[in-house]
């Protein structure tokens, strides 16, 4: 573990994000990482209750990862009205930014996330961007950066809204 964590800070690792490992075995990784200076970035649910949102965030740095949508990724819209609700009950236990991933696909969705969370985490759309391309045989960079640019200016728009 002391060999990864150092590799893993050499690299420029600022963070990690594992998915199975419970806060009950914060001892086996989070802890060495965050004491490594590596954010340990846990993962809340809409099924994480307030009764396991404490031992969620105890040892959470970074951000907390919300997954908008029960399920596989890619596979259903997040619905704005609950993750805002889920962020504002995440944000009275802790003060780290609240990152919304699952179910964000384009702009307008983008937009929305980003009005009730800290950020929004597009992942699987962006791979079906480089898939596409290649099925089309054109060039893979320029398809996901106009992804990419739809999501930037809208996520923009809430911003100047905000300000």
């Amino acid at each position: 573990m002391d060999r990864f964590l150092v590799d893993a800070k050499t690299a420029g690792v600022d963070g990690l994000i594992v998915v199975d490992l419970p806060p009950e075995e914060d001892d086996e990784l989070c802890i060495p990482a965050v004491k490594a200076g590596i954010h340990f970035i846990r993962l809340a649910t809409p099924t994480t209750d307030a009764a396991r949102l404490p031992a969620v965030l105890q040892n959470t740095s970074g951000f907390l990862y919300y997954v908008s949508v029960a399920g596989t990724t890619g596979a259903a819209a997040a619905d704005p009205v609950a993750v805002g609700k889920s962020v504002a009950l995440i944000k009275q236990h802790t003060k780290i930014p609240v990152a919304v991933g699952f179910g964000i696909r384009d702009g307008q969705r983008a937009a929305a996330i980003a009005a009730v969370a800290d950020a929004a985490v597009v992942g699987t759309a962006l791979v079906e961007r480089v898939a596409e391309a290649q099925m089309k045989k054109i060039d893979p960079a320029e398809h996901v950066l106009e992804l990419v640019r739809e999501l930037s200016t809208a996520i923009r728009g809430v911003a100047k809204a905000a300000a």
